[in-house]
């Protein structure tokens, strides 16, 4: 669980934060200096990111997560578990709820929905890191993440302008996959509107 637990830890800050934050920058440079980047996903992801001006990284991310006018891939479940397709809808209010059961508190500063994509993969690294049973993460997958993060990352994929973006919603999708078959999860099949 320590591995998945820093997986979620760093796929989330990527998805959270701009890639220039300072935790992000300390992530990269772990995954540029690990032994194994070679063989692992990040490869590309490394070599996307330092051959892209960061001017454009940051225009990407803010495109991607941050919005202007039109989102392309919006980073909240309801947008896509919701009729109406709006933040703070009914599944951030059970998200909310299973975070609260669980004593998982996200506390940014700012008032905005848990069910953010990458702010849902730091209360899984914050569940396994506090000792939270395989059960409790699975449910957290199968209810209220994987019915709509493979959607979403085929979105980021699709309308990323930069391979860095490509590349971290391909290395996400495939590592959701993993997990996917590892915890022997079927996702719940909740409609998606967007």
């Amino acid at each position: 669980m320590e591995s998945i637990s820093a997986a979620a830890k760093i796929l989330g800050s990527f998805f959270y934060y701009p890639l220039n934050n300072e935790n992000n920058t300390q992530y990269i440079e772990i995954i540029k200096n690990s032994e194994d980047l070679n063989d692992s996903g990040f490869s590309d992801f490394i070599y996307a990111y330092e051959n892209t001006d960061k001017d454009f990284i940051a225009s990407d991310f803010q495109q991607l997560f941050e919005g202007c006018d039109v989102m392309p891939a919006p980073p909240w479940g309801s947008v896509y578990l919701d009729r109406e397709q709006v933040i703070f809808g009914d599944s951030t209010l059970r998200f909310r709820q299973f975070l609260l059961t669980h004593n998982i508190e996200l506390n940014t500063g700012m008032r905005e929905p848990e069910d953010q994509f990458g702010l849902s993969l730091l209360a899984m690294a914050m569940m396994i890191e506090q000792g939270k049973s395989e059960d409790v993460i699975s449910e957290l997958l199968s209810e209220h993440l994987l019915p709509w993060a493979y959607h979403y990352l085929e979105l980021v994929q699709k309308n990323a302008t930069t391979e860095i973006y490509t590349s971290l919603s391909s290395i996400t999708f495939d590592w959701l996959t993993a997990l996917q078959e590892e915890f022997n999860i079927t996702p719940h099949q909740y409609k998606l509107y967007f």
